[in-house]
């Protein structure tokens, strides 16, 4: 009985001895990997507490079992350099190992192969490189989650990830693994998630991984070049609720047993080679939220039958060849939030119910043959940010329920038939920052009142607007372009517009405006383009515009200027566009700096102006010549009286 206790103590005392000796081990190799790894000396406060006088237990990131081996070792998001070294395989019993963008480099030691205890393996947006060797992950039998996500590893896919019967998220996408997804990923026992995107793989989607019958999400698209289509076999996933092949040169039809995923939310197939029409049978997909079918080449129509899917809260289908009307029922969608259907062929009008169901955030229909009145309940309950309907046949006036959408952000509706008064309201929304409204019908007066910090540019060309252009727009402190061109616009140029101080491009041009240009332009040092062009413009050349010294566009012809070109003009090296014909310059042209290289056209148009190589001038301002010329009817005159003078003496 003694010999036993002896012997049951002694063997008590070889686990505590190795036991420490581990825990000492596993601070060993803590501080190694703090020996390769470099803190930006910003954040030196990053791993100070990794201190011989501290246990490493208490370090940050690190917990620990209680015989000390250290179980998890979590750092992500901060700036350190460096590689992980070898003696990582020492921490036998780690479980969670995350890493996370910490800006780690090198190949991953395949001493890591010793980490048999591992279940979350996590080591994503890094700068890995190298192989991943399939040894490393052959012993991790407790592996539930590996993500290497956004690294820069190479070589095949590793095929030893099937033998793990626990692994249930695989993220290996974002990095450059080449070659064929292995037929063996279609064994995987538990797998719930399989990223394979944004790589170099190419060859078949091999049909077989439908048998992953656990399969959650499933993602191959962008950056992989597969040959062939979309399998059929993809129908008869159990439980997918994901599918992503976008952008991965896919082609042929969608095949219609996708209509099978009755647990699908999102399916994207954009930007691929896809063909034909859209099968009706997808209106199986009855929980699909997001659909992406953009960038391929379909043709045909929205299908009737999509009416069944209640959920939709995304529908991308823009540049395809789909044509015909949409279908009322888009406006019947209760969930819809995006609808982007630009670059396509539709016809005749939106639903006018569409956005009654008060969640719209983006319309874009950019580039089809929609006509029509602009549905005015767009944005009834305040969310619509997005709206895109340029490039149509819509008519009728802007809907005065716009100028109360405060959740707006971009308004672009050029290029349709639009005609009636802009709502005075737009122009004060809160978080407008583009409004955009060039070739269309429209008439009236602008606002006089308007006030926005968000609006940046402003764009109305080529429209009927009349009045004067409003002192108000000085109220808009961060315009940088404002275009009102091609208008019925009259009276002078707000002093006040100059007042904007991050103004980079304005175009007036061909109005009725008159008056003389403000000197206080000069007050715009931002300014790139001016376009004065096609107006009534009165005075000398404005000297303001001379302190402009990024400008590289000025058009100020066919005004009614006067006067002489200023020297200080071909001293602005920025210069590069430059008309000031049809006016009523005179003088000569200088040929200081850029002023001799641009072509005598710019100053066409000015009969008293002289050109460079003219070589006789007869009408030059005093300012140019410090001995003015005597007109000849004074020197016959003076020529009379002295030869009459000398005739008294004769």
């Amino acid at each position: 009985m003694l010999k036993f206790v002896i012997l049951h103590v002694f063997f008590f005392f070889i686990i505590i001895i190795f036991e420490f000796s581990n825990g000492f081990s596993d601070y060993d190799v803590l501080m190694k990997l703090k020996a390769s790894l470099m803190v930006a000396s910003n954040t030196s406060e990053i791993l100070d507490d990794w201190k011989v006088e501290n246990s490493h237990c208490s370090f940050s990131g690190v917990s620990c079992d209680e015989n000390f081996r250290v179980t998890s070792l979590t750092i992500s998001y901060v700036p350190l350099f460096g590689t992980i070294p070898p003696e990582i395989g020492i921490l036998n019993k780690l479980v969670n190992l995350t890493l996370v963008s910490d800006n780690l480099t090198g190949p991953v030691p395949v001493e890591m192969s010793n980490l048999t205890s591992i279940r979350f393996f996590n080591i994503s947006s890094n700068a890995f490189t190298g192989e991943l060797p399939g040894e490393i992950v052959a012993g991790m039998a407790e592996l539930e989650a590996f993500d290497v996500y956004n690294n820069n590893f190479s070589g095949r896919l590793p095929v030893e990830f099937v033998k793990l019967k626990n692994l249930k998220i695989l993220y290996l996408g974002g990095n450059f693994f080449n070659g064929e997804i292995p037929e063996d990923y279609s064994e995987f026992q538990s797998l719930q998630i399989l990223g394979l995107q944004q790589n170099e793989l190419s060859g078949k989607i091999p049909a077989s991984l439908s048998r992953v019958s656990t399969l959650d999400q499933l993602l191959t698209g962008y950056s992989n070049s597969f040959e062939g289509g979309i399998p059929p076999e993809f129908g008869s996933f159990k439980s997918l609720k994901l599918l992503d092949l976008g952008g991965c040169n896919l082609n042929g039809e969608i095949p219609a047993s996708l209509g099978n995923l009755k647990m699908l939310h999102t399916l994207f197939l954009q930007f691929n080679n896809l063909s034909g029409e859209i099968p009706p049978e997808l209106s199986g997909m009855v929980s699909l939220n997001f659909l992406d079918l953009s960038n391929n080449n379909l043709t045909g129509g929205i299908p009737e039958t999509f009416s069944e899917l209640k959920n939709l809260t995304l529908i991308n289908m823009f540049g395809n060849r789909l044509a015909g009307p949409l279908p009322p029922f888009i406006g019947d969608l209760r969930n819809l939030e995006v609808l982007q259907l630009w670059g396509n062929n539709f016809t005749l009008e939106l639903p006018q119910n569409l956005g009654r169901n008060g969640r719209l955030h983006m319309l874009d229909v950019t580039g089809n043959q929609l006509t029509g009145p602009i549905p005015k309940d767009l944005c009834k309950e305040g969310n619509l940010r997005l709206l895109i309907l340029m490039d149509n046949d819509f008519f009728g006036a802007l809907p005065e329920e716009l100028g109360g959408c405060k959740s707006l952000t971009k308004i672009r509706i050029m290029n349709n038939f639009i005609n009636g008064t802009i709502p005075p309201g737009i122009f004060n929304l809160p978080e407008l920052t583009m409004l955009e409204l060039d070739d269309n019908n429209l008439t009236g007066e602008l606002p006089i009142k308007m006030y926005s910090q968000s609006l940046q540019s402003v764009s109305m060309s080529n429209n009927w607007i009349t009045g004067k252009i409003p002192p108000a727009f000085g109220d808009l402190p961060n315009l940088t372009t404002l275009s009102l061109q091609s208008n019925k616009f009259v009276g002078v140029i707000p002093e006040e517009i100059f007042n904007l101080k991050k103004l980079y491009e304005i175009n007036v041009s061909d109005n009725n405006l008159s008056g003389e240009i403000p000197a206080s332009i000069a007050a715009c040092v931002q300014l790139t383009s001016i376009d004065f062009s096609r107006n009534s413009f009165i005075g000398e050349f404005p000297r303001g515009i001379l302190s402009l010294f990024n400008l590289y566009i000025l058009n100020v012809s066919r005004n009614q200027l006067k006067g002489e070109i200023p020297i200080e003009l071909g001293h602005m090296e920025s210069l590069t566009v430059l008309d000031l014909s049809y006016n009523q310059f005179s003088g000569r042209v200088p040929i200081d700096g850029q002023l001799k290289d641009f072509s005598d056209t710019i100053f066409s148009g000015n009969p008293n102006l002289c050109l460079p190589q003219t070589t006789h001038c007869p009408i030059i301002s005093t300012s140019q010549n410090n001995n003015p010329s005597i007109p000849a009817s004074k020197i016959m005159i003076a020529i009379i009286v002295v030869i009459t003078t000398l005739s008294l003496f004769i």
